[in-house]
């Protein structure tokens, strides 16, 4: 049977217990997709009296892995969120939902089980832990993000697609602000051209002698990185560079075509304290001079004493279940309330 991709829909839901599937509590808007079964095998390399090469091929381990790319929906984003992070905690706000996200200070965060369905049958994939996470910005589109995962390998599923509406997000509808820390942000937004802010958690899988599949797939160092790309007007991006500066970034998505309650669909996320690194400037002779900069999320020790200060999503979904077989230990990047709950129409 002939198909084309459009006819595969992909579920996700957070497992109640990590490596138990559970069914989609969102099925996504998907983009690509090629998260699949991949095997090591050892082959036999004795000799049997000649040139040629041994006679067998023994399947050694078994998993699967692959990305997706998504337009950002302000639903389903917060199941995304909730494995990227940890700790997802909820509240009525505003007419709607905001569920704040912090970090969980462990090596086994909350695990998605991925189901697809196709002309050609069904899979489920549990235990999927989210390997990196690429948000990305531009003036023309919607948001997307790429998600890459690691899981177990896939075994027959049975499911039936339902899709929800989402609201989704714009690249006019983003405020990206620079300030000395996050006390200081002001009204005034940065002309940003192109936005990407990556998250990658390292993962490593864990065999031991006697299995085929991975016992367990830990995530490990925790990295938040970004580039960014504006016009070439000023020095002051390469200074921040060249003169080892810090600074507090804040990215603020509100979704202001749309009103939920008394307020609009929004993502925020504020870095406490970034390094700036790998400036460069593009002289085309027929262009309008740009550079690009990236940045690194760093620990602020002397400050906020957190790696990033506020992460939330505001929405109309209910709570996000939270897993029963992680610890809910938290690191201090947990922010109060009082600095999370900044209205999302606020500049």
């Amino acid at each position: 049977m002939k198909w084309i991709g459009r006819r595969m829909s992909i579920g996700i839901g957070i497992e109640s217990t990590r490596g138990k599937l559970v069914d989609p509590t969102y099925w996504v808007n998907a983009l690509t997709f090629n998260h699949e079964d991949k095997v090591v095998k050892a082959r036999a390399n004795a000799g049997y009296g000649g040139i040629w090469g041994g006679s067998q091929s023994l399947v050694a381990q078994k998993w699967a892995e692959g990305d997706m790319e998504i337009e950002m929906g302000d639903k389903s984003f917060g199941t995304i969120l909730h494995s990227t992070f940890g700790i997802v905690s909820s509240v009525a706000f505003s007419g709607a939902r905001k569920h704040t996200y912090t970090l969980q200070n462990d090596n086994a965060h909350d695990s998605i089980s991925i189901q697809t369905t196709d002309p050609i049958g069904d899979l489920s994939f549990a235990k999927a832990m989210i390997e990196s996470l690429a948000i990305n910005i531009v003036p023309e589109d919607l948001v997307k993000y790429t998600v890459s995962f690691r899981s177990e390998p896939s075994l027959a599923g049975s499911q039936t697609a339902t899709y929800s509406a989402e609201n989704k997000f714009l690249g006019r509808h983003l405020n990206f602000k620079v300030a000395a820390d996050v006390d200081s942000f002001s009204s005034e937004t940065v002309c940003l051209k192109s936005l990407t802010l990556t998250i990658t958690k390292n993962l490593e899988d864990n065999y031991c002698l006697g299995t085929l599949i991975p016992t367990d797939i830990n995530n490990k160092k925790f990295e938040v990185t970004g580039e960014l790309e504006l016009n070439y007007e000023d020095r002051t991006y390469r200074d921040y560079m060249l003169d080892g500066d810090y600074k507090a970034l804040r990215i603020d998505l509100v979704n202001t075509d749309v009103t939920i309650g008394t307020t609009n669909p929004a993502f925020r996320i504020d870095l406490s304290k970034v390094d700036f690194h790998d400036w460069d400037a593009d002289h085309a002779l027929d262009d309008i001079t740009s550079q690009t900069l990236s940045f690194t999320a760093l620990y602020d020790l002397d400050g906020k004493d957190n790696l990033f200060n506020d992460c939330y999503l505001i929405n109309e979904a209910t709570d996000y279940p939270t897993s029963t077989s992680t610890s809910s230990t938290s690191s201090s990047s947990s922010s109060s309330t009082s600095s999370s709950t900044s209205s999302s129409t606020s500049a």
